[in-house]
């Protein structure tokens, strides 16, 4: 009987099944308990917070960030995908142009701009004549336009019409319960081999419990087989 047929095999199948879509009912779960919604985007997660009144300079919508989530901090944009994505859905949430806060700052110490993280900026969207020597200093960040989806250099202390986007790629909810369910899965297919390969030593009857019996008839061709090598090697 194939192994694949057996109830052995059917009940490693349908506890794989389990935990495999444990796994991913925890990611869609993910992030957080949070009060705002967060979208995923390929890798990263992402909150929108549209401008409040005045608006919120960087300093503020940092602290927004970081109090929303684990990780989380205004968006950082890595290249022209998730450019598009962060403005795209914006104006779906927003009817109206504004700019929006990325987590980009001008170091003064290599006169380049860093991210947040202090990774360097890969990827830029700047508009025609940006930045300059004369839009650079100290005080330096910047935001994303969404009408033309460029980008444009401001004082950090800047507020009028500037909104949020948070992003992180944390997942802390669910961080220990996956790596247990992976660790279970591992476990799982590892016991499934090793009846696999028992089984196809005849080791396992199909219905999965030991089936070795000893055979006498086995010691003696043992035997035998010794005792005729044994000869063989005398005579020579």
């Amino acid at each position: 009987m194939d192994f694949m047929r057996t109830p052995t095999f059917s009940l490693w199948v349908t506890v794989s099944c389990l935990f495999l879509s444990s796994i991913t009912a925890g990611q869609q779960g993910c992030p957080f308990d949070s009060k705002v919604t967060w979208i995923p985007f390929r890798s990263k997660w992402y909150t929108f917070i549209p401008t409040s009144g005045n608006g919120y300079n960087l300093e503020k919508a940092q602290e927004i960030c970081k109090t929303s989530a684990p990780g989380a901090d205004v968006v950082s944009v890595r290249d022209k995908e998730e450019n598009a994505f962060i403005v795209d859905h914006f104006k779906q949430l927003v009817q109206k142009p504004g700019e929006i806060w990325l987590g980009i700052l001008f170091d003064t110490d290599t006169d380049t701009f860093r991210w947040h993280d202090r990774s360097a900026v890969n990827y830029s969207n700047w508009v025609p004549g940006e930045p300059n020597e004369d839009t650079t200093s100290i005080d330096t960040c910047a935001v994303v336009e969404t009408q033309s989806r460029q980008w444009k250099t401001v004082y950090c202390d800047e507020e009028l019409g500037k909104s949020i986007i948070c992003d992180t790629t944390v997942c802390n909810k669910n961080i220990l319960s996956t790596a247990l369910v992976i660790t279970a899965s591992a476990i799982l297919l590892i016991i499934l081999l090793v009846s696999w390969y028992a089984y196809k030593r005849k080791c396992l009857s199909p219905n999965g419990l030991n089936a070795i019996q000893y055979d006498p008839t086995e010691r003696i061709t043992d035997d035998c087989i010794l005792v005729e090598n044994e000869e063989m090697e005398y005579e020579v």
